[in-house]
């Protein structure tokens, strides 16, 4: 399973404390570091900008920018700093006077407006870390609305860009200011990965820091590209329909006789050997079998055992929800070697159940809220009730929203950082459960499933021009899939 760790804050500053102390890495040495590769990872920005102007603030964050101030001086660049006064660190302070050695103009942090900002003018966000205390207050706070105004008038016109985090930000929260780019140093940071920027637009510098030595309890994926996904969908030459995956789908009340197909079906485009539909209502019966006469679909009789048939206990998933209502989900127990896939309605019945590792369940932040009595206001909120939760009932917990979360059994969330607005539409969770089932019933460990469902899914959703449809998004599922063939 292909992932990299994640930090919090207490996480991030132990990072940096066994670096400079236990290794015997400088602090000053660090600043240098993380300022020269900030420089040429953003020197486009930096060589195209009329002027540069750096806020720093009294901590470390402020000592980044100091350091980055005097490269930028030493290329000819025409770069301003506005200074908080503070109790510098001694890092800090060695690089706020090399900064007035050569004589960058250097004005107090008050002083800056957002009257003095023009048209390809570079804001350099310096002024604060992710360890920030909430509510962002005083001149900082003043300063941060002066870059908002800015921001808000030129757009466009004038690049910002924060070092190691955007100063103030708290996630899901409304943004202190708009920032077009993202410098993340030494470590890669929770906090970050919630602030909405594409890939392409944050940038990672690592300075020496022995990251996967240390042990943490999150972790980010990272995205299969193309050519994994292609050959994770191959079938071997003598391969037979049980072996390239089976899988029962449970689902389709009356009137809902989409979602179930929407989720079927994607198994099925992506080359799952052998599966069927159970239904409680007659009529997703019929539209099932008008969409295509060979699917396997059965009736769900209330009160009856849905799972005791000869095919559901031979197959390898159980997909539970999809356009199911609470009063027809099935009373019996599940079965005990099979992968179990738990969705919208099926989560309703969750606190009946007893759960287990070969469980996951995969609601988003209102189905999570009803199914623990709560009203969490965002994932970022929920992430440490949600692995406890996980923990508990000894079961995986996807929880999805614009960056998902995968809560295991053993304590460790994984964390999706890709946020995409395409993938924002009704029934994508439908095509979820499709692609979930469709790996898991290959073999793939649930959390491995989870981060190619969700390569998958962005790749084809990526594919897609403008804002597409459920429908769309799954079409572009089949071609891949046809161009693997060819």
């Amino acid at each position: 399973m292909k992932s990299q760790v994640l930090f919090n804050e207490n996480e991030s500053r132990e990072l940096d404390r066994i670096t400079i102390q236990e290794r015997g890495i400088s602090g000053t040495l660090l600043m240098g570091f993380a300022a020269l590769s900030v420089f040429k990872a953003w020197e486009v920005q930096f060589r195209s900008a009329q002027k540069i102007i750096i806020l720093c603030g009294s901590g470390n964050n402020g000592g980044d920018g100091y350091a980055l101030a005097q490269f930028l001086k030493a290329e000819g660049l025409q770069v301003e700093i506005f200074s908080k006064s503070g109790a510098f660190s001694e890092e800090t302070k060695y690089y706020k006077n090399l900064t007035e050695s050569l004589k960058i103009p250097i004005l107090p942090l008050e002083k800056f407006q957002a009257s003095i900002v023009h048209p390809g003018l570079m804001l350099v966000d310096c002024l604060l870390g992710t360890g920030f205390k909430e509510p962002l207050e005083g001149e900082i706070s003043r300063v941060a609305g002066e870059i908002s105004k800015a921001k808000e008038k030129f757009k466009s016109s004038i690049f910002i860009l924060s070092i190691d985090a955007v100063s103030g930000f708290i996630p899901e929260k409304e943004f202190p200011f708009d920032a077009d780019a993202l410098a993340e140093i030494g470590s890669p940071k929770l906090k970050n990965l919630f602030y909405p920027l594409s890939k392409e637009k944050k940038s990672f510098h690592p300075i020496g820091f022995l990251r996967e030595e240390f042990s943490t309890k999150s972790r980010v994926f990272i995205r299969a590209n193309e050519e994994e996904l292609k050959s994770r969908l191959r079938r071997e030459k003598d391969s037979h329909k049980y072996k390239n995956g089976s899988a029962v789908f449970v689902g389709g009340s009356e009137g809902m006789a989409g979602a179930i197909l929407s989720s079927a079906l994607t198994f099925q485009e992506l080359g799952g050997g052998i599966s069927q539909i159970l239904t409680p209502s007659e009529s997703t019966l019929t539209k099932v079998l008008k969409k295509d006469p060979s699917f396997m679909i059965s009736k769900l009789e209330s009160g009856k055992d849905g799972y005791s048939s000869s095919f559901v206990k031979k197959a390898r998933v159980i997909a539970v929800g999809p356009g199911l209502t609470k009063s027809d989900l099935p009373s019996s127990a599940y079965p005990k070697d099979a992968k179990i896939v738990l969705d919208a309605g099926a989560l309703q019945d969750v606190s009946n159940r007893k759960l287990s590792p070969n469980f996951i369940l995969t609601p988003h932040l209102g189905e999570w809220n009803s199914l623990t009595g709560k009203s969490s206001p965002n994932i970022y909120a929920s992430l440490e009730e949600a692995q406890d939760w996980a923990k508990e009932k000894n079961c995986y917990l996807l929880l999805k929203g614009s960056v998902s979360v995968l809560f295991s059994p053993d304590g460790i969330s994984y964390f999706w950082e890709y946020q995409e607005p395409r993938l924002a539409v009704m029934g994508t969770g439908d095509l979820l459960v499709g692609v979930l089932s469709f790996f898991l019933s290959r073999g793939e460990e649930i959390v491995e499933s989870v981060r190619l469902a969700e390569s998958l899914l962005l790749y084809c959703a990526e594919q897609c021009k403008g804002f597409p449809t459920a429908g769309r998004i799954r079409k572009k599922i089949r071609n891949l899939v046809e161009t693997e063939l060819l």
